[in-house]
This record gives C-alpha cells, sequence and structure tokens, in this order.
C-alpha cells in the first residue's frame, strides 16, 4: 500500500496531516517570505474582503426586514394574477358584511403596486377618532391620493342618539371591553373603522395607522419645523384642558408647539372664526401635506433614527417598522407638488336628534374615488357604497342596506334644534360598555332588541316599508330638521336602488334625484 493512501484507498496528505491544516501552514509560510510592501498590500486586501462580506450580510438581513408588506385578500376576492406585488394568501376571516354585501368591486382584482390606508387622529381626551384620511398609495407611479372623512358622517347604526350616529365614534364604540388587552381593543375598534369606511368609499383600507395628535409635535421638532401658512388669526384659550392657541396669520416655519396649537383650533374667543368640521379637517390636510413635502426632502433620511423612536412611541398600526422604512425608500424623488392629491369628502348637511350631521353626495364621491383613489380593477360604482340619505319626506334612509336603527326612518317631532357644541366630542357613552347592544365589531348591523325584522326588509310600527325603501305614510317635512351648508336638496327614496345592472355606471337613481 502507497504511503500516500490509508486502508480505505484515500489519499493523505504527506505526514498524516489533514489537508486544511496543511494549507494553512503553507499560507503562513509564504506570507512570512513577503516583503514589508507586499505584507500590507495583503493585510489591506483581508480588511476588504471581510468589510465586504459584513456590507452582504447587512444587505441581506435589511433586504429581509424593509421590504413591502403582503396585502390582504379580502373574502371572496380574487387576486390579480399580472400583479407583481406581494398578495399573501392572509384572508380577513373575521370581517363579515351584514347589511350589505362585499362590493362587488373589491372582487375583480388589485391594480399593480397599489396600497391603501387608513390614517386617522385618535382624540386623547373622548378617544374617537377625529381626524380620518383614506390614503391609497401608488408606488408605481409614486402618486398619492388622500381623501378627508368627516367626523359627523352619519352611519347605519343601531346607536340611538344622534351623536352616537357619528364616524369618528365607531372605534371607540366597537373596541370592546376593558378586559380586554390594548392591543385587542385597538384591532377590535379599527377593524369596524376600516370596515364603515369601506361602506362609504368601496375601498376596504388594506392597512391603518392611529397617531396621537400630540406625536405631530415631536415630528415636526424632528424635522426641524415646518413650512406652513396659518390661514388667520387664532386665539382661543380653554383653562379646563390647558388649552391655549395663539397664532399669527401668514407664512412662517412652524415648530411642535406652534404645529399642536394650528391642528387642534376650532374658534376664536370673540367667535370670529369658527371652524365647523369641514374647516378643520381642511387646515389639518393642508398641514398634513406640508409635514409630507418637509419627511420627503433628502436630508431627512439622516433624521430616520428619531422618527422610527417617535413612531414606535405613539402610533398604533398593523405595519411593521420594516414596511413603512420600504414605502418610505419608494417614495424618494416622488414630486410632492404634483405627486400628492388630497381631497374633502363631498357632503351635504343634515340634522338628526340635536346632532348635526353630514350625508354624502354619492355622485361627487364616485367622482373622487375613480380618479386615483381606486386600487381595483374595475370602477367603484353606487352598488358598492352604503350611504345614508334624507328621504324627501323627512327621515333617512340607506342605500343597498337595510336600515339598522328603524327610528331614524320615520320624521321626528318637531323640536327646537340643540347643536352640539363643535368643541365637545360625544365618547361613545359608558366607558365600560363601548359595543352596540348584541354587537361585536360592527358598529352598525343589529337591530334594536324588540324590533322584528325580516331578512331585507325592515319595519317599525306604522310604517310601511317595501324592500330597501322605508316610507312614512303621510309624512310632512320635519320643522326641526335642517339641512347645513351645501345641501344638495332632500332625496325620494323610491328613486334610490342599486345600479340596475353592470353596465349602468354613475347615473344612481340618487344622483338623477339630486340632479
Amino acid at each position: 500500500m502507497s504511503g500516500n493512501q490509508n486502508q480505505h484507498g484515500k489519499r493523505e496528505a504527506p505526514g498524516g496531516e489533514f489537508p486544511l491544516v496543511l494549507w494553512w501552514r503553507q499560507h503562513r509560510a509564504w506570507v512570512a517570505g513577503l516583503d514589508r510592501g507586499a505584507k500590507i498590500r495583503y493585510r489591506l486586501f483581508q480588511v476588504l474582503v471581510v468589510v465586504a462580506i459584513l456590507i452582504i450580510a447587512l444587505y441581506l438581513f435589511l433586504r429581509s426586514w424593509i421590504r413591502l408588506p403582503d396585502v390582504p385578500n379580502l373574502p371572496g376576492a380574487n387576486t390579480n394574477p399580472g400583479n407583481n406585488t406581494s398578495q399573501g394568501d392572509t384572508s380577513l376571516g373575521n370581517v363579515s358584511f351584514e347589511g350589505a354585501e362585499l362590493p362587488d368591486v373589491a372582487k375583480s382584482g388589485r391594480k399593480d403596486g397599489y396600497y391603501t390606508f387608513l390614517l386617522c387622529g385618535r382624540d386623547v381626551v373622548s378617544g374617537s377618532t377625529d381626524t380620518m384620511i383614506l390614503i391609497t398609495y401608488d408606488t408605481k407611479g409614486k402618486t398619492v391620493s388622500a381623501m378627508s372623512l368627516l367626523r359627523d358622517t352619519m352611519t347605519n347604526t343601531s346607536a340611538k342618539r344622534g351623536a352616537q350616529k357619528r364616524l369618528n365614534v365607531v372605534f371607540t364604540r366597537n373596541s370592546g371591553d376593558r378586559k380586554l388587552s390594548v392591543a385587542e381593543r385597538i384591532d377590535n375598534g379599527m377593524t369596524a373603522l376600516k370596515k364603515e369606511v369601506s361602506r362609504l368609499t368601496g375601498i376596504y383600507p388594506d392597512f391603518y395607522v392611529q397617531v396621537e395628535w400630540e406625536a405631530i409635535g415631536r415630528l415636526v421638532d424632528a424635522v426641524e419645523g415646518v413650512e406652513f401658512e396659518v390661514p388667520f388669526d387664532m386665539d382661543y384659550d380653554d383653562p379646563a384642558q390647558d388649552l391655549h392657541i395663539h397664532q399669527k396669520k401668514g407664512l412662517r416655519v412652524l415648530d411642535g408647539d406652534d404645529a399642536m396649537q394650528v391642528v387642534r383650533f376650532r374658534k376664536n374667543n370673540d367667535k370670529s372664526v369658527q371652524l365647523g368640521d369641514v374647516g378643520r379637517t381642511e387646515i389639518q390636510r393642508d398641514f398634513l401635506t406640508a409635514v409630507l413635502k418637509k419627511c420627503l426632502t433628502p436630508e431627512i433620511l439622516l433624521k430616520l433614527p428619531t422618527l422610527v423612536d417617535i413612531f414606535m412611541d405613539n402610533v398604533n398600526t398593523d405595519l411593521t417598522v420594516g414596511n413603512i422604512l420600504a414605502f418610505a425608500q419608494l417614495a424618494i424623488g416622488m414630486d410632492v407638488e404634483h405627486g400628492v392629491n388630497f381631497v374633502s369628502m363631498p357632503y351635504y348637511g343634515v340634522m338628526y336628534d340635536g346632532a348635526a350631521l353630514v350625508c354624502v353626495q354619492e355622485k361627487q364621491m364616485l367622482e373622487l374615488l375613480n380618479a386615483g383613489m381606486n386600487p381595483y380593477q374595475d370602477e367603484i360604482r353606487g352598488s358598492d357604497l352604503q350611504l345614508m340619505y334624507k328621504k324627501s319626506g323627512g327621515g333617512f334612509g340607506v342605500t343597498n342596506g337595510t336600515l339598522a336603527d328603524p327610528a331614524v326612518a320615520v320624521v321626528q317631532p318637531s323640536k327646537p334644534d340643540e347643536p352640539d357644541d363643535p368643541d365637545e366630542d360625544d365618547p361613545a357613552g359608558d366607558p365600560g360598555a363601548t359595543t352596540d347592544p348584541g354587537t361585536a365589531t360592527d358598529p352598525g348591523t343589529t337591530t334594536d332588541p324588540g324590533t322584528t325584522t325580516d331578512p331585507g326588509t325592515t319595519t317599525d310600527p306604522g310604517t310601511i316599508t317595501d324592500p330597501g325603501t322605508t316610507t312614512d305614510p303621510g309624512a310632512a317635512t320635519d320643522p326641526g330638521t335642517a339641512t347645513g351648508p351645501g345641501n344638495i336638496g332632500d332625496i325620494d327614496p323610491s328613486l334610490v336602488f342599486p345600479d340596475p345592472s353592470p353596465d349602468v355606471q354613475g347615473d344612481t337613481a340618487q344622483e338623477q334625484a339630486v340632479a
């Protein structure tokens, strides 16, 4: 047997040494024979190799962490086969659409690279979501389309009081028992709010971002101020809340404290300026646009560690930090002046139970939704929405659904109007019982106890109803029911039906009545 082979016939290194050990000895001997200059170049090469390996490892780690999220698929929705955006098989199986089918438009598939978000600013005193913005981000076209949803929007809910029918109390009313964890309450409330938003817009938001308004001040200070034009002098004092607002009209750079004053302003002490829900929302919308413009500048990337810290302390969301950084990375180079479009929800004012509410103008809403916000393949139609509306004879109805509170269909007795103070938020009643009677997360799908309903038809004693339409025989216009600025007139409920066929778009019966 040769001296270079073992008993199994395998070759061994001379002297029986393991080949790797032998190579290392030869390598050290080679290095020892190098002159001083060659040794320096060799050591530098070793350092560069180690640094390159670390950079590659860091890149691979960040790539796995900083990534776009999977878009949840709604129950019954189809994924777009041509969509390159990651579409996971996650489903929102806990979401049901009682009173309104899942909008057909959501089943048509997704546009490539489109993501939708519900951004909410939560009031720390009442817990209500007074600021709600539906956002569509087209990552391919690098455009952002956003719509402000008014807090006073009337919802189809079984809650009795007029103030409880507002969109801004859906979150608190459906967050659940206080015995639940904070995370569970937030998830319950935001699931209900996303569902309600889908009824108003036909778009079920993919993700939510809930911000404590106090975080805005910290964010503004972190980016070293935001340039904003204050529309008028603001002077307001409320010692009970330790709230003092004093801002001068004009264009200037606002710090964090200035910013908090501007977004919280409602009226002046002397009543020379009194903002309704729309006016306040417009100021907040314009300010958020200015903040976004500042955050998309290249130098802000150096402040990411501070911004992430603020985010973790003051934001509740179902997105990860890595998801948000991935979106921010795609936004680099976005033309904020032309690529960001903010609009307000079209509305008309109504009164119910002494509360000033608003209803959606359907035709204008559909135009705005299909002009850049729609993430789906098909156009959003009137049959995809479930909207409250004022009937021509008084009382209210709902499109494409059944009234959760049959009492709203009946004309209210005449009584003096007692509009609520716009400074006072009406939290969801008893803090310990924040859900509608008999409801879990749905803000408006359970009929009142004691009311008998037939599927597809809601009946109220003394009221005859056709399926989907509630009428009050002989009902006159309610003298105590007023309409606010922008009212487009009463609507005849006999004309309100879903789109007659998939080929008819935009001209729903409600729109025809309005026109």
